[in-house]
């Protein structure tokens, strides 16, 4: 069967889902993660952020966070925060991020729109790591001046 490539202006996110496993200093209130997209083909990726608020020793929490591309560019700085869900090591993750101009027009979004997603995470290695998955259909785009869509 032949490979159908499809260009519609309607899809929701440049790709359909994404993972990340965060390593945490729970020390410093440091995470430092890798992550896969297919919209960067095999290549693996990074986020890095600093906590800001919540409880120490724990990933729970607001994080400042910078995500680069590949390359090492920056693709976008923001936000992250991360809330326990239950006693088992889940948390409820949430992103509200502003791509760097680059990274608007490569994905052809106007100039000031920010990217917001959900996720849902679960610990290892007793909270040593964090492992995040996400589905880019999920997510919303804020326009300049808007209320999210």
């Amino acid at each position: 069967m032949p490979i159908v490539q499809i260009s519609d202006p309607q899809q929701a996110a440049p790709t359909s889902c994404g993972v990340i496993v965060f390593r945490v200093t729970l020390e410093t209130g440091s995470v430092d993660g890798t992550f896969a997209l297919a919209l960067y083909n095999g290549e693996l990726a990074r986020e890095i952020g600093t906590k800001i608020s919540g409880p120490p020793r724990d990933f729970e929490g607001e994080y400042s966070v910078v995500t680069l591309r590949p390359d090492g560019s920056t693709f976008a700085r923001g936000r992250m925060i991360a809330q326990r869900l239950g006693t088992q090591g889940v948390y409820l993750v949430r992103w509200d991020l502003e791509p760097v101009a680059q990274a608007l027009q490569d994905l052809g979004y106007v100039p000031g729109t920010r990217l917001i997603y959900e996720a849902i995470g679960m610990a290892l290695r007793g909270g040593a790591e964090i492992a995040v998955a996400w589905d880019n259909n999920i997510f919303a785009r804020r326009w300049p001046g808007s209320a999210p869509q």
